[in-house]
């Protein structure tokens, strides 16, 4: 007798075999066994590359369904000016907290957790005070005066202290992961009263315990999501620790105090994460098999995409550390193999297919594998904007660029659905008319039509919008990069910047310096080692570097860049010219328009000043005049989106319009000279060095250089550009090894000889002593 369900389930056994097997051995070829729908139109790819680098850009043109990005950065910009009133309109002062609805007299730890998660956003800067230390201010303390903040701390605590349940593991992972993300500095943590110490220490004992097991085998107890949460909370504790799980408990996880970890907190957390990756990755497979067979019935995308996300989560916090031999009954914890992109790029394919018409995804696998009380409610199914939001959060940007139309789809709902409620303060008896204030919100599908806007719902779209549109901005920041043959960062290093030569400003000292180097570090590196966004005072955002040939401007600005970690273009003469001598003045507004799109960037301007020529020229054309004018506009609009910092090199300063150089387009004009004194002596003792010479002896013949130079220095050592002074290095170098000595005179000889054919003499040496005093920062 024929058992077609048993055959059936066999199959679905096989098929989850074959997707682990060729998942975890074969990871390019995953995509062999999951069917790829064709959709409309293609995409073109081309390479090419820039020094060491090669790029893919993906020429959207050629696409039917194209998505203009920059629409679509406009209209989430439009919902991200809302989001703060929209999320505050929740905020209640008497509790401190984010509650589910205005005027409810319940503390909402879920609502209040979802809300804090967005503070930290810079649209949100204006309304909160996110310094931990400072407990004595907040909104319900001076609720008169409308420039007071909601005080951060103030939540945080009323959080910690409310009435939240150490066995609801939504709570839970949300609370940890929320708290200690927020705070960095575990100010929270620190002095902390006995009941609250002991509280938190359930907290963390709570989240260990439940990391799933491999004897449950597919029936873990938590749901796909709750494990999600927990993976992300797990992340967020070993977040700082230092070098592998394998420390010794006392060092602590986190720099959380000791007193608050539960014994073997550092080998339980390992521990979890280990099976956090190994049962999301099972999962993950299962799922994309039943997607590929077509077995509706057992395919559920919300577990694909939290088995997806829990896979991410984890493995990337294990990335690195090492296996550990456990003593307890889960035996030996293996090594996590890194992140298979062929089988997450296809499971987010997956994910978005299952997009229906209005943009969200059906009901998935409840949150509560057993809901509590039975309720089949709204709220105990994930709300679609949440999932969107973690998966924008956690996997790199370009994976989303074959899914823009599908975000757009997301942002259509979020656009067509915002809620808006009159909460009441008083009603006219007479006309029945009620006075108040505005609510706006949203809240999830899955609850019954007609619900007022919900706080958490609100916070989860909230999140989801924020996150697209750091998104859509980094996707339109690359393609910036890639068209004008960029440098993406490669990590922040101080070693080139080290290196570089420095050269001298002027002899007035100003903020106590008198250096290129010296000035950079106080008005660019130090202002912006937070970022573009939280510069500090003195930050300079634009910077005119002139001075002679061959002395490293260029290399200047690209030093800056890798400092600060930042992206690095070039933008020359070729640029502007790419669509021809007669459109060079809409090519300029095209290359702005693209640059301002871009942030934490260095952008260099490399010898423009054909577009720059100073209008006052009698013999300058009206079309001349007319690109200069177009320049100024170009370059104003840039300095205000500060967004990127920007430099202009150049060797002939007086050429340019004198708008150009004048304070307000550019915040500094550097001279960028020749090496200075110590750059000089520096470039000796490596050539000394790589010689062979005794230390002692590299001391003392450095020593007499240094005082022939600084004796001939006005007349004729400031003047070597970088070449000229390695080869006096040299042939000092040549002289000792020869004699086995060198003396001053000798030093001198060869200066003498060597500033006969210096590149800075005659009417230049003239130029570059006026241009010294020309410098303003």
């Amino acid at each position: 007798m024929n058992h077609p369900k048993k055959k059936y389930s066999c199959m679905h056994l096989s098929m989850f075999l074959y997707a682990v097997i060729v998942a975890s051995y074969f990871g390019q070829s995953v995509n062999a066994f999951i069917p790829t729908k064709v959709s409309q139109g293609h995409t073109k790819i081309s390479k090419f590359t820039h020094g060491s680098q090669i790029y893919s850009y993906v020429n959207q043109e050629c696409c039917e369904n194209t998505v203009d990005l920059q629409d679509l950065d406009r209209r989430l910009e439009v919902l991200e000016r809302m989001l703060p009133s929209s999320l505050m309109g929740f905020y209640d002062p008497s509790q401190k907290s984010f509650a589910v609805r205005p005027g409810s007299e319940r503390f909402s730890v879920t609502s209040t957790l979802f809300s804090l998660n967005c503070l930290e956003h810079d649209v949100f800067s204006n309304m909160v005070d996110m310094d931990l230390k400072n407990i004595h201010k907040s909104l319900s303390d001076h609720s008169s005066q409308g420039d007071e903040k909601i005080s951060m701390r103030q939540v945080l605590d009323s959080t910690l202290d409310s009435d939240w349940k150490e066995e609801d593991l939504f709570q839970v992972p949300l609370m940890i992961h929320v708290i200690f993300s927020l705070d960095r500095e575990r100010t929270l943590m620190n002095g902390m009263s006995e009941e609250r110490t002991k509280r938190v220490k359930l907290l963390l004992d709570a989240l260990l315990k439940a990391r799933p097991k491999r004897r449950n085998g597919q029936n873990q107890p938590l749901s796909d999501y709750l494990m999600f949460l927990s993976a992300q909370a797990m992340k967020t504790l070993i977040t700082e620790v230092e070098g592998d799980l394998q420390s010794d408990v006392e060092v602590g996880i986190s720099n959380i105090p000791m007193e608050l970890l539960p014994t073997d907190a550092s080998l339980q957390l390992s521990l979890g994460l280990h099976r956090c990756a190994e049962i999301s990755f099972n999962e993950l497979c299962r799922q994309l098999a039943y997607k590929s067979c077509g077995d509706g019935n057992n395919f559920d995308c919300m577990r694909l995409a939290y088995s997806l996300l829990t896979y991410v989560t984890s493995t990337n916090a294990l990335a690195g550390t090492a296996g550990i031999e456990s003593s307890m009954e889960e035996g030996l914890v293996e090594t996590v193999k890194p992140i298979n992109v062929s089988l997450v790029k296809q499971a987010l394919k997956c994910f978005f297919d299952e997009q229906n018409d209005e943009g969200l995804w059906e009901k998935g696998q409840p949150i509560y594998r057993s809901f509590r009380r039975q309720r089949n409610v709204g709220n105990a199914f994930v709300f679609g904007a949440d999932t969107v939001s973690s998966l924008l959060k956690i996997l790199p940007s370009d994976y989303f660029r074959p899914h823009i139309r599908a975000l757009e789809k997301t942002l259509k709902w979020v656009e067509s659905n915002q809620l808006e409620e009159l909460i009441p303060n008083y009603c006219d008896p007479v006309s029945l008319k009620c006075y108040g204030k505005v609510l706006h919100g949203w809240n999830s599908p899955h609850l019954t039509p007609n619900t007022s806007p919900q706080a958490w719902s609100t916070a989860q779209t909230a999140a989801a919008v924020l996150q697209m549109r750091r998104v859509i901005k980094e996707l339109m920041h690359d393609d910036v990069l890639m068209e004008f043959r960029g440098i993406k960062n490669r990590g922040k290093s101080n070693n080139a910047f080290a290196r570089l030569l420095d050269t001298d400003i002027s002899d007035a000292t100003v903020n106590g310096c008198t250096t290129l180097k010296c000035i950079l570090e106080n008005r660019v590196l130090e202002p912006f080692a937070d970022g573009i966004a939280s510069p500090s005072v003195g930050a300079s955002y634009s910077c005119i570097l002139f001075g002679p040939p061959g002395t490293a401007k260029t290399t200047v600005t690209e030093a800056v860049a890798e400092a600060l970690s930042w992206d690095f273009l070039v933008i020359d003469t070729a640029v502007f010219l790419a669509d021809g001598l007669t459109n060079v003045a809409g090519r300029i507004r095209y290359v702005f328009d693209r640059l301002m799109q871009l942030e934490e960037t260095i952008i260099l301007f490399d010898e423009i000043e054909e577009f720059c020529l100073d209008r006052e020229t009698p013999s300058l054309g009206m079309e001349s005049r007319m690109l200069t004018t177009a320049m100024l506009t170009a370059i104003n609009d840039l300095r205000k989106k500060r967004r990127s910092i920007f430099f202009l090199a150049t060797n002939r300063l007086t050429a340019f319009d004198a708008a150009i150089i004048r304070p307000g387009r550019f915040d500094m004009q550097l001279f960028v000279g020749t090496p200075n004194l110590d750059a000089k002596c520096i470039m000796l003792e490596e050539k000394l060095k790589s010689a062979g010479i005794e230390t002692k002896e590299i001391a003392d013949i450095v020593t007499t250089y240094r005082t022939v130079l600084s004796d001939n220095w006005t007349q004729s050592a400031m003047y070597m550009n970088y070449l000229e002074g390695m080869q006096l290095a040299s042939l000092c170098v040549e002289s000792y090894l020869k004699d086995g000595e060198i003396k001053s005179v000798t030093i001198g000889r060869l200066l003498e000889k060597q500033a006969k054919v210096c590149t800075v003499r005659g009417p230049a040496r003239d130029e570059y002593n006026e241009s010294m005093t020309l410098s303003r920062y």
